[in-house]
């Protein structure tokens, strides 16, 4: 498949556009720039780049921008694309809602629909700015703050390190330090929603338990979605509950597969067997936190990018793909003009809006999936791809 990035290569600039941190979005971002011929580094907190997270899900408007990057083969090498989506009854295992996937979508929408592993696109993106410039990501910088100037900006780390550049793109997450330099910072709203996540080996689940490979069990104030990766070998899950007691709000957080079970107490014996063949140590929680939109991202030479610019809920899968559709519409503008002030604007001007849009579209959706009337679920328009315009997005061609 040919995407038209509409960038020109050109000489890289002397002065890098710095990326704190190396998630999907700040990865995206340089090697977009980088293909761009716009000098650029990235700066992690982290020592290494180990394998963390679960699976997450990459739709067309996500992976046609990664095939924009060069990467259609090694994506396809390492994501699965499911045939379809079932939608289930929490009790009966009933399936209330077909969604087709897999060659519908590609005809659709231009670019298939995937599910795949944090850890592997993490590795993929990483490699590859890697493949251009071997020093292109500095491990072991703790961003602390910047300071900023008519000539460049300045970022300070926590290891006494500094690094000067013509711009700073703060991609460094729902708890952005470069945000919190950059704006008020107000307290989350936990939301009463809770979430685990989970890893459990195919091998260890019945063959019925995953088939179709991708599907959602919905009931009242619960929510489970469960998909294949790894080429079949591993079951990711994430199961939604709605809590009034306080959770924390981190990825980190361990849990026991007994209290998930405990939770899920009355859901479909295949639900629980999934749950139940959950090593320990791949069991977590986390409670799920609301901020409000930003009206604008950028002061000076300074931006956002990715859940540091719009931190969005899980429930409509789309967090991982606005910020590297920001990367790329990011990399477009900055290519566009030397003025900085006008590539923010530009950059704003195209992204601010949808990501608003999402964000607000997520926190609304999981009403939808928690009705009490779980039975009346397939009488509604269960589909956002269309009414929200999500997939036929492409980071390439937007006007900027």
């Amino acid at each position: 498949m040919h995407v038209n990035t509409g960038i020109q290569f050109r000489r890289m600039s002397k002065q890098p556009v710095m990326l704190i941190g190396a998630g999907m979005g700040g990865l995206t971002c340089a090697l977009a720039m980088q293909r761009a011929g716009i000098a650029v580094r990235v700066y992690e907190q982290a020592p290494e780049l180990a394998e963390v997270g679960a699976g997450l899900t990459l739709s067309p408007n996500g992976s046609k921008a990664l095939i924009g990057l060069g990467l259609e083969s090694e994506l396809a090498d390492l994501a699965d694309p499911p045939s379809y989506q079932a939608v289930h009854h929490y009790q009966t295992g009933h399936v209330l809602v077909r969604i087709d996937r897999g060659d519908l979508t590609r005809e659709q929408y231009g670019a298939p629909y995937y599910q795949i592993h944090r850890a592997d696109l993490h590795r993929m993106l990483a490699d590859a700015v890697r493949a251009n410039d071997p020093d292109g990501i500095c491990l072991g910088h703790e961003f602390e703050r910047f300071s900023q100037d008519a000539t460049g900006v300045t970022a300070f780390f926590t290891n006494g390190n500094s690094a000067s550049g013509r711009a700073l793109i703060g991609c460094d997450g729902v708890k952005s330090p470069v945000r919190s330099q950059m704006h008020v910072q107000e307290s989350p709203k936990f939301t009463r929603y809770v979430a685990w996540r989970g890893l459990a080996p195919a091998a260890k689940v019945p063959a019925e338990a995953v088939d179709p490979p991708s599907g959602i069990y919905i009931g009242p104030g619960h929510l489970f979605v469960r998909y294949l990766i790894r080429g079949g070998e591993t079951v990711n899950y994430v199961a939604f509950v709605e809590r009034d007691d306080w959770q924390v709000e981190s990825w980190s957080q361990r849990s026991t597969v007994k209290e998930v079970l405990d939770e899920f107490s009355e859901f479909h014996e295949l639900v629980r067997a999934i749950i139940g063949a959950t090593p320990p140590e791949l069991c977590y929680k986390w409670g799920l936190f609301s901020r409000r939109p930003l009206e604008s991202w950028s002061v000076g030479r300074v931006s956002l990018l990715g859940d540091a610019a719009h931190p969005t809920l899980p429930f409509m899968g789309q967090g991982a793909v606005m910020a590297i559709e920001d990367g790329i519409v990011l990399a477009r503008c900055m290519a566009k003009t030397d003025n900085l002030s006008e590539a923010f604007l530009r950059y704003e001007s195209a992204r601010v809006a949808r990501t608003t849009m999402v964000m607000e579209n997520s926190a609304r959706i999981i009403h939808r999936f928690f009705a009490p009337d779980t039975d009346r679920f397939a009488e509604g328009n269960n589909r956002n791809e269309e009414s929200l315009g999500l997939f036929r997005y492409d980071a390439w061609q937007v006007p900027v």
